[in-house]
């Protein structure tokens, strides 16, 4: 999942696709508590009544910093004042197509891996969720596990088939992944960049087609450390032929300041 996720869940301070595990090198090793804000809210029009609803999904991705022990404690924090029940969505499935292409992982183990690294997210940070139940009841979910709802593989296709005849959508969803290799493909040829750039859009079209499964299920606010363009361009209205739920999302972008 996806500074800006696309422009990086892709990735939010970071890019979905291939995102570092720890901080970078440079960020103040003494740094252990943030606080989250919001970023911004897609559509603008829900930035003063998104509270209104009480329940909400967290997205998680694996191998983020954003996901540190720290920074989730932050992100609880700021859940637990205004929902009363939250999903947590882990990026397990999805994170295949990054150990694909960040680390040549051929995708039986790469599904193998990913799948492993949603678990260890899960039992390395049940008790940092513990810790805010008396407000907050936070159920959870994988990505895999809603990749075998026969809504999510409807949502997938009508995704796909609009990515293919939509220049507009097609050129949204591809921007990230160009400008992402593009920084990181020295010595790559131009077919290989090619390939990695596809890979990547089709990591965002599985990832919105989970998303659209959860807004059908009655999941409204999606909270993320970061932001999607293009799922913000779905909100604004300039995708019109993207699936209803995708438009009706409420996407809350959240920045953690270090203090």
């Amino acid at each position: 999942m996806s500074s800006d996720t696309q422009e990086a869940v892709g990735i939010p301070g970071t890019p979905a696709i291939g995102i570092p595990t720890l901080d970078p090198p440079n960020r103040p090793a003494h740094r252990t508590r943030y606080k989250a804000e919001i970023g911004f809210v897609s559509p603008q029009s829900s930035r003063d009544t998104f509270e209104q609803h009480d329940t909400c999904f967290l997205g998680v991705s694996l191998e983020n910093s954003n996901f540190t022990v720290p920074k989730l404690t932050a992100m609880l924090k700021w859940i637990s004042r205004r929902f009363s029940h939250c999903t947590v969505l882990v990026g397990d499935s999805i994170h295949r197509i990054t150990l694909e292409s960040t680390r040549a992982l051929p995708p039986d183990e790469a599904r193998t891996t990913a799948l492993g690294l949603g678990r260890r997210f899960l039992a390395d940070t049940r008790e940092v969720f513990d810790s805010y139940r008396d407000s907050t009841d936070f159920t959870f979910l994988t990505c895999g596990d809603v990749q075998t709802w026969d809504a999510c593989t409807e949502f997938h296709d009508r995704l796909r088939t609009f990515f293919a005849d939509d220049d507009t959508f097609r050129a949204s969803v591809e921007s990230f992944g160009r400008s992402y290799h593009a920084k990181r493909s020295t010595g790559l040829s131009e077919a290989e960049r090619e390939r990695r750039i596809r890979r990547s859009s089709e990591y965002f079209l599985e990832e919105f087609a989970i998303f659209a499964c959860l807004r059908q299920r009655g999941l409204p606010v999606m909270v993320y450390p970061g932001s999607f363009r293009t799922l913000s361009e779905i909100a604004r209205g300039l995708h019109p032929g993207a699936p209803q739920e995708l438009r009706d999302l409420i996407v809350v972008s959240l920045h953690l300041k270090g203090r």
